[in-house]
This record gives C-alpha cells, structure tokens and sequence, in this order.
C-alpha cells in the first residue's frame, strides 16, 4: 500500500520542483525597429523574408509593416542581435538582457567579445550598411588580360617567327642551310605502306602458299 501512494507522490513533488525552478527564472523582453537604406526610404519597402535572430537563430522575430521586432520572455543574458535581410546588410549587436538594465554595444570585427564600446541607445534602431549585393559585377576589358592568357601568348609567338624566320633564312649561310635541312629531314615521319589488304585475304582463304620443299643431297667423299 506505501508503495501504491508513494509513486503519485514523488511525480508531484517532482513537478514542483520543476514549476519552481522554471518560475525562478528571469525572463526579460526586447523590441527594437528596422529603418530601410537611403534618405527617403520607408519600413514598408522592407522585404517580408527579414528576420531578427538571437545566437544564431536561437530565437527569432518576423517584422511588422512598420519595420517593428519583438522579443518576449527571453531569459537573462548575452545574446547576438543579427539581422536576415535580402536587400540589406544590418550591422550586428551585442544584446544583454538583465530586466530592465539591458544594454546593446555594436561589434566589430576583430574586437573582444567582452568589449562593450560603442553603445546604442534602446529600443534599438537599426540602419542597414549597405545594400545587399549577390553578384559579382563583370569586369571590363583589360589589355594586360591579353598578356596573362597562355593562349595569346602561342599565338603572338607563332606570328612573330613568321615574320622573324624569313630574314634569318635569308641571313644564313650555306652550310648552316643545309644542316638545317638535313635537321628537318631527320625529324620527318617514316611512311608506313599500307599492305595489300585482297592479297593478305587470298592467303588466308587458301591456307597459305604451299611450297615444295625438295629433299638435300649432300655428297660427301667416302673415307678411304
């Protein structure tokens, strides 16, 4: 019978515990407000993929019309404020949650994580950099291009012997011609002749040419 009541009442104990623990933890909130790029620009131009994302996407807000973002019942800490955009690039922002106490500090490339210059004021407003750029822009012509391409470079060689070659010819001696010659003779290809295909056929359909083969006399003297 202990057993029976013991059981339903460790579940219970249990889940107090659980309650307790979790109502002991502070939760805090934070909104901010997303501002388009340019003088004239309105947060309604905002395109509606832009998402506000805490450590990495840990936890997330969609953005109203008005460019407006929410955060609720966040727990107490250190968050990284980074902006999804496919129009824009947003900078990015250290965020600590500490109830009313938050604070927000941009970060920057190669700066600690503990560094805490460059304050913003709450709730956070939020100017994008730059516009987001997906392609690489297509270079112009260059004529050093030219020069960097093995291909141009075969070519401007070849055309330059063309027109080199015939006045060394014409300069040279003529020994020095004739070994040239001979030079080039040597680097010619054999010629292979093609064997006759019908006689190579005829052979093979009659087994080949029978040859008679007479038996060897051999004289010899006879030994005395």
């Amino acid at each position: 019978m202990k057993s029976i009541f013991s059981r339903p009442i460790a579940a219970l104990t249990v889940a107090v515990v659980a309650l307790l623990s979790l109502s002991s933890v502070s939760a805090a909130e934070l909104n901010g407000f997303l501002v388009g790029f340019g003088e004239n620009a309105h947060p309604r131009d905002l395109s509606p993929q832009t998402r506000v994302l805490l450590s990495g996407g840990q936890y997330s807000s969609m953005i109203t019309k008005d460019g407006k973002f929410f955060f609720t019942n966040v727990p107490e800490g250190t968050y990284l404020l980074e902006v999804q955009s496919p129009q824009y690039t947003y900078p990015t922002v250290k965020v600590t949650l500490a109830g009313k106490e938050t604070k927000a500090n941009l970060v920057s490339l190669g700066f600690d994580w503990s560094n805490n210059d460059n304050p913003l004021q709450l709730p956070l407003t939020l100017v994008p950099r730059a516009p987001t750029t997906f392609f690489i822009p297509r270079e112009g012509f260059k004529l050093s291009s030219l020069f960097a391409n093995p291909m141009m470079l075969m070519m401007g060689a070849s055309v330059l012997m063309l027109f080199v070659m015939p006045k060394l010819m014409a300069n040279m001696d003529s020994e020095a011609m004739e070994e040239m010659q001979g030079m080039q003779d040597d680097m010619k290809m054999p010629s292979f002749e093609m064997p006759d295909i019908s006689a190579t056929l005829a052979k093979f359909s009659t087994g080949g040419a029978s040859s008679s083969s007479s038996p060897q006399v051999t004289s010899g003297k006879k030994r005395q």
